[in-house]
Order: structure tokens, then sequence, then C-alpha cells
């Protein structure tokens, strides 16, 4: 199943329904996965959304990508985006998704956030990879009332699954936010079963881990409808507003899990234990 929205233009310019009284600027990037994408939010509206090419790796096109939106984007003076003359930066915070994912992806997205960040001297807004899953499924017609249960499963590869739960909260602007129910777990592919047939039925289900022949007839499964990016700078700009900010030294993946060349060093070092010293 197609984890990602399907954009058959590699950029779009868009103006959000759902658009808030919310000053400020804020470019979001994310690579979640073996994809990414970028984006731009100006005053509650989506401005800018782009997915990464496919066809190259996230550590030669976000930086193209991110070049693009600046230059197509400037603060209204007519002046190329961060040239302005009051030499204001092109931002006013960066959002990235910081986790779990693509062990090189989360590392590129932090790296290129706060390198920016701190050039231009503004915050960061970090929002888990789950959170931004969740958020980019079509839920206007939901009432936080009477929604149900939204699953979310990121595929983790080597057999595992990140798994979340979800419920529907009330936002400051018109549109409800999916938050997070209880913890991230890394889940084998055993307990990924176990929850899936534990979801209760009706439920909600959205994330690249949902697969055809998984049990999961009784849930109804939701793709996502917009960018990732686009939903990353939707949710990260209340965050913004309320000063819920990192200052940009400190931003670091959350991998939720060792690396393969870490798990692999673990299991070398129990087999051959180091000898004891005389």
């Amino acid at each position: 199943m197609n984890s990602r929205p399907d954009d058959s233009s590699p950029s779009r310019e868009t103006s959000s329904h759902h658009s808030a009284a919310l000053a400020g600027v804020g470019l979001a990037l994310e690579v979640i996965g073996r994809e990414g994408s970028v984006a731009r939010i100006e005053n509650g509206r989506i401005t800018h959304a782009e997915n990464l090419p496919p066809e190259t790796r996230a550590t030669a096109s976000l930086t193209p990508a991110l070049q693009r939106l600046l230059d197509q984007h400037s603060r209204g003076n007519g002046e190329k985006a961060g040239k302005s003359s009051d030499e204001s930066p092109p931002a006013d915070f960066v959002a990235v998704a910081n986790g779990p994912g693509s062990f090189t992806g989360l590392r590129i997205a932090a790296a290129t956030a706060k390198t920016l960040a701190y050039a231009w001297g503004i915050p960061v807004v970090t929002i888990d990879s789950l959170s931004v899953l969740a958020n980019a499924i079509e839920s206007s017609e939901l009432e936080p009332e009477t929604a149900p249960e939204l699953l979310v499963g990121l595929d983790a590869y080597r057999g595992q699954t990140f798994a979340a739960s979800f419920r529907l909260t009330q936002a400051i602007s018109s549109r409800p936010i999916w938050k997070l129910n209880g913890a991230i777990e890394l889940l084998g592919r055993p307990a990924w079963l176990d929850r899936l047939k534990a979801t209760p039925p009706d439920s909600l289900i959205t994330g690249d881990a949902v697969k055809e022949d998984l049990p999961i007839d009784h849930l109804k499964h939701l793709p996502p409808t917009e960018i990732y990016a686009e939903t990353l700078a939707r949710i990260a700009e209340p965050k913004f507003q309320a000063g819920d900010v990192t200052d940009p030294m400190s931003v670091l993946p959350e991998y939720f899990r060792p690396s393969a060349a870490e798990e692999k060093a673990s299991a070398n070092q129990s087999t051959n234990p180091s000898p004891t010293k005389r």
C-alpha cells in the first residue's frame, strides 16, 4: 500500500481551507522513511508542499527542495527569499519530524533543521513521526467526542513495527488534532499481529506498516491525504505559538532503538566477551 498521498506533480502551491489566525512563517521538513518532503506555512495557511523525488536519496534531494521553496517564497516584500531589506530570516521557526523512522533520514532531517535554525537565529519545533502520520489522514468529518481509536503503524523493517494509538482532540483552530494516547512501542511481528487483533472493531488504522495480508478486516484503513511535511507544518505551528520550541543545538533524532550496526556489535560482544584481565 502506498504510504504517501499520490501527488503527480513534484510540488504544489496550496491555500489550505483550515487556515487559522496565527502569525508567523514556518518551514517543515521530514525524512521519516525512504522518501521525504518539505513545506511552508504562513499565518496558518500552507503555501507550499513538495515530496522529495523517490528516485533520489534524501541526502541529495532535501537541500535542493528547500532551496526551491525559499526561492519561490519571500516574506511579502518582493525581495528574494532570505534577502529582505530588513535582514529578517525567511522563517520564524523550523519544524522537523524527529523520530522514529529511518536512521539516515532522521539524521539528515535533524541536522538540516538544526543548521537552518541556528543560522537564522530561530527555534525548532519537533514532532514525533507517528503524530505526523496520524494527522495526515482525512478526519475533518469526525468529532472528538465520538471518534474511534486510531492505530498508527510505521514500518521499522527487520520484521518490526513502530506502533501507537491516538485519540482525536479539539484544537485551537477549526481542525481537530490526533494526539498520542500512550507510548510509541517497537513491536516484533507476533506482537504487531496481536495488537491488530486486539484493536476494537471499527477503529481506524493508518501508516506504511498496514499491509494487505494483515488481520485488519475489522478496522477501517485511512491512507494519508496530505504531504507529510504539510501535516508537520500544520501541527507544529500551534506549538510554536505556545512557545513549545527547542533550541537548535539541542535537536537530536529519537531513534527509539539501536541501529543494526549497534545491535550486531552488542551481539558480537555477548558472544565473544573480552578476556578477564589478571
